[in-house]
């Protein structure tokens, strides 16, 4: 009956056609391409069952061949185009994924899950030269922990990392879709903002740094708040290269971090 089956399916040329790309069954053996693991085991599976039915057919044919038999030579010549291209459909998938996979992986923080330096600066190179070609503006927000270390120190860096986990959650939860957040190293993180100005990105700063400072940590037995300071550079008005452009974020969140200590020495008893 399965014979009878797929000898009708080998006369419908709309049957056959699912076995080509975009046909269903080359795209459910893409998607199982997807699944790894349980796609490999699901396509072994149909593998060896194609390769029972080809033997068989073969078997059936042992006896002698007869004229009307040539169309069953012509569905084992099918059946193995077909898992050909099943095989095709879910490696290629397969790799896809994987690539993908591995590209997230070199471009993402392991920690906070954002982007990392490595993508981050060739982002802030595409548009200097995008503002240079199109003068199309864009800002940058530095922002650093003031005291993460005495977090560390004092409670373990456990502590120190739910921390930043939870910066870059705040970060993500206050900028748009467009921007693009990074953690660059350490305790410092960017934020690149296209077409914003230096009080859209101030404004953002201040955003983030009074959500981090009303949240109470929970460190040891007690809790605690924590601060961050930023500074900021917009382009064009500080620069359109991007070394002069994160020297002034920089030189900003210095004096920021400086301004708090002065303040803290002078209300000291």
């Amino acid at each position: 009956e399965l014979i009878e089956g797929l000898k009708r399916c080998l006369a419908d040329e709309e049957a056959l056609k699912q076995f080509l790309p975009g046909g269903t069954y080359y795209n459910q053996a893409a998607t199982l391409g997807t699944l790894q693991r349980d796609g490999a085991d699901a396509i072994g599976s149909l593998a060896d069952s194609l390769c029972a039915l080809e033997e068989a057919i073969w078997d059936g044919l042992a006896d002698g061949m007869r004229s009307q038999d040539q169309e069953l030579l012509e569905l084992v010549r099918v059946l193995r185009l077909g898992l050909h291209r099943i095989m095709t459909a879910a490696t290629e998938a397969y790799h896809k994924q994987s690539n993908a996979e591995l590209d997230r992986l070199a471009h993402t923080d392991s920690l906070t899950g954002l982007y990392n330096r490595r993508y981050w600066e060739p982002e802030l190179e595409r548009y200097v030269e995008l503002y240079k070609r199109y003068r199309h503006p864009f800002a940058i927000l530095m922002l650093d922990f003031d005291n993460l270390k005495w977090v560390n120190d004092t409670f373990g860096h456990a502590a120190g990392d739910t921390a930043l986990v939870h910066l870059a959650t705040v970060m993500r939860m206050s900028i748009r879709d467009v921007d693009i957040p990074c953690r660059f190293g350490g305790d410092e993180f960017l934020i690149l903002m296209p077409e914003a100005d230096k009080n859209a990105i101030q404004m953002v700063g201040r955003r983030i740094s009074e959500s981090i400072h009303k949240t109470r940590f929970k460190l040891g037995r007690s809790f605690a708040s924590l601060q961050v300071s930023f500074g900021s550079a917009a382009c064009p008005e500080d620069g359109s290269d991007a070394e002069v452009l994160l020297r002034v974020a920089d030189t900003m969140l210095y004096e920021a971090k400086e301004s708090k200590k002065k303040r803290l020495s002078s209300t000291a008893p």
